[in-house]
This record gives structure tokens, C-alpha cells and sequence, in this order.
């Protein structure tokens, strides 16, 4: 897979939020925003194939994540 250099522009509690995911993982930030994005795909492809996705409590309740449209 080829890579490239993107540049872009985020706001600073963004780039906080990035910043502190990757020392709590011991990752780079790239790493980071690779994972945020494909978690974003996985929803993308889930919402088109016609899936729900739930998410549990401790205490085994269940509710549907909604995704806002942009």
C-alpha cells in the first residue's frame, strides 16, 4: 500500500485528545488517527450493509449508537 503525506488542520483539543491517546498507547499520533479512521470506515460499511451497532453497560443493557449525518 503506498503511502502519503496529508497535512491538515484540527483544532488544539483534537490534537490534545490525539496526543494523549498515543502516549497512553505507546503509539504515534499517526498511528492514532490510522486507527480513528478505520473505525470510522468500520461504521461507514456497517451503516451500508444495513447493520446496527450496540454497545452493553456492566449491566448488560444495550443501546443502539447513532451516528450523526453530516
Amino acid at each position: 500500500m503506498a503511502v502519503r503525506k496529508v497535512t491538515f488542520n484540527l483544532p488544539q483539543e483534537m490534537i490534545d485528545f490525539l496526543q494523549k491517546q498515543a502516549e497512553e498507547n505507546h503509539i504515534t499520533v499517526t498511528d492514532v488517527i490510522r486507527r480513528s479512521i478505520n473505525s470510522e470506515r468500520f461504521f461507514v460499511e456497517q451503516e451500508a450493509a444495513g447493520h446496527k451497532i450496540l454497545i452493553e453497560d456492566q449491566a448488560q443493557k444495550q443501546r443502539q449508537v447513532m451516528r450523526m449525518n453530516r
